[in-house]
Parts: C-alpha cells; structure tokens; sequence
C-alpha cells in the first residue's frame, strides 16, 4: 500500500464545507420548448432575493405553462436593472431589452450579455456571476467558423 507523502498533504488544505442549506436553488433558464423555438413567452419577475453563497443576486420569474393550467417558477440570475413585477420576455422572437432571453442570433455586435449557454438546451453556463459582464464581440456563427476552419487546418497538417 501506498502512502499520502508530506507534500501531497499540505497542498489537500483544511476540512472545509460549504454552507449550502440556505441555498434558494439552482439559478438556470426555463427548459427550451416549441413556444420558446418559434416564439416567445412572456413571465413576471416576482421577487429579487439574496442567495448565500452567491455573488449575484437572483430573480424568481412565473411564467404560465404552456400546456396546461398551472404556472412554472424559475430563478435567474438577475440582471442588473431586474425589478419585481417586470415582465421577462423569453424565445426567439423577444425583443432586447433587460431581462430578457433570446438566441445569440438575436442580439447585436457590442450588447452586455450574461448567463451565455455552452449547448442549446443546457440552461446557461457561462458568464453568470461575472462583476463586468462580457460583450459580445462578433457573430457567433463566424467565430464557430474560424474554430472549425482551424480545427481542419490542425487535422490536415498533422
């Protein structure tokens, strides 16, 4: 057997575990759907709470179901200018303003995004607690573009 040497154990640090019972819950979008696809969803900004352990604050949004009679609860994380009894527009056809949801196709060159998906349908993970929110630089398409080319490039090369 084995044994943990002294340097392997001064870098593991101290017992440590995280506060988490007061946590409000996971902060992510609304499950993409046929109404969000094709068109949008409209839902109200109900409360802006404090999440402990959690930079950002966040936004609880009720949003009618589109199915069947019942309303769906969602926490965001709130963007700066969210207030309570905001209406939160999300779908492709929303249009920008703050708060709102909508595709990476949708928003213009220079506009302050967050809370960014990695894949369509993951709910949003990057640029999420970020004290100065990111810009989007160029259309997306073309940056996968370039990434794609280069990839190619790379594999033809080696």
């Amino acid at each position: 057997m084995g044994r943990v040497i002294r340097a392997q154990r001064k870098g593991a640090g101290s017992v440590f575990k995280s506060h988490t019972h007061h946590r409000k819950g996971p902060a992510r979008f609304r499950s993409l759907d046929f109404g969000e696809r094709n068109g949008y969803l409209k839902g109200v900004v109900t409360d802006v709470i404090h999440d402990p352990g959690r930079g950002a604050p966040l936004a609880k949004v009720t949003f009618r179901h589109p199915f069947r009679y019942k309303h769906q609860k969602e926490l965001f994380v709130a963007a700066e200018g969210m207030y309570t009894g905001q209406f939160v527009y999300c779908g492709r056809r929303a249009t920008l303003s703050i708060g709102n949801v909508l595709p990476l196709r949708g928003i213009p060159e220079g506009a302050v995004v967050c809370n960014v998906e990695h894949h369509v349908g993951d709910r949003g993970v990057f640029a999420r607690l970020l004290p100065q929110p990111p810009r989007l630089t160029r259309p997306p398409r073309v940056l996968l573009f370039l990434f794609y080319l280069s990839l190619c490039c790379d594999l033809l090369d080696g």
